[in-house]
């Protein structure tokens, strides 16, 4: 029979013991854990170069953002959801090649990970500049969830990581430029601040862009191109868009604006001359389908 008395005194020597070693544990896994990460904005991680950027408010657009995950990377239907039900804000880009880059921010918990990219499902990790990517073995597509907060997507996805690591560890031996470096202020902010449940799209290459949308090309000089998609009356997979077309040259505006109205003659839009050099079209009807067309 044991002693109260020394049954408390052996307690007491365990739980020293075990606080003890807690302690040395912790100290030694401290040494050895990661740095810590600084938060990491996903509009950051995008080349300077595309051709056409799309911001995308995911809460307001989870099945727009799902089909989007789900056609560039050949990501499971459910899979692609899942991963849409946990970001907050999405930010793709296009080449002028049509290859895609796909960024997004929110709260995507490690045990995901393990379980939506595995080999069964046509994943198979790899190490990219210090981080553990994965690639879809059928559409050749790199995938890196470095953190909870961020995703990220690309055929090549090494200029994305190093834009990660210098932005999160403050790795200032990367010269990737950040977004923000590439692309003019006013281009960058329009992309950036997301105060509605709207989807936003810049593209300095709009020949692409044009083509996409109305279905043509327009052989005038347009410089740039803006537009906000809203949903359009509550009518799912489709968007109410208002589209800016900037020329580069003053000239061809009226003629150009002609040329658009002609090109939408018997669709309910608006063309409008709005600046020297600007037209404006209002209430354009978008499918889904044709704006996921342009992630080929």
């Amino acid at each position: 029979m044991i002693k109260p008395g020394a049954f408390l005194l052996k307690r007491l020597k365990f739980i020293k013991l075990a606080f003890i070693s807690l302690v040395g544990a912790s100290l030694l896994f401290s040494c050895k854990s990661a740095p810590e990460m600084a938060p990491v904005d996903p509009i950051e991680l995008l080349d300077g170069d595309a051709a056409l950027y799309i911001s995308v408010p995911v809460q307001a657009n989870q099945e727009f953002v799902a089909s989007a995950v789900q056609r560039a990377s050949g990501a499971h239907e459910n899979d692609a959801k899942q991963i849409a039900e946990r970001l907050d804000t999405a930010f793709v880009s296009i080449s002028k090649t049509g290859d895609i880059q796909f960024s997004a921010s929110g709260k995507i918990p490690t045990t995901f990970v393990g379980f939506a990219l595995n080999e069964k499902k046509g994943w198979k990790a790899s190490v990219v500049e210090q981080q553990v990517c994965y690639t879809h073995q059928q559409t050749l597509y790199q995938l890196c969830l470095p953190s909870s907060s961020n995703a990220f997507l690309a055929h090549d996805i090494a200029p994305m990581t190093r834009r990660f690591n210098k932005l999160a560890f403050s790795d200032s031996s990367v010269n990737e430029k950040l977004l923000s470096e590439s692309l003019a202020e006013k281009d960058y902010q329009f992309l950036h601040e997301i105060n509605s449940s709207d989807i936003l799209i810049f593209s300095p290459f709009p020949k692409a862009f044009v083509r996409s949308f109305l279905g043509n090309e327009i052989n005038t000089p347009v410089s740039s191109v803006y537009a906000l998609l809203s949903q359009y009356r509550g009518v799912k997979e489709q968007f109410n868009a208002r589209v800016v077309l900037n020329l580069s040259d003053p000239r061809t505006t009226k003629a150009c604006a002609a040329l658009l109205k002609t090109m939408l003659f018997g669709v309910p839009a608006k063309v409008i001359q709005s600046g020297q050099q600007q037209i404006t079209i209002t209430d354009l009807p978008i499918s889904q389908t044709r704006i996921l067309s342009m992630l080929r």
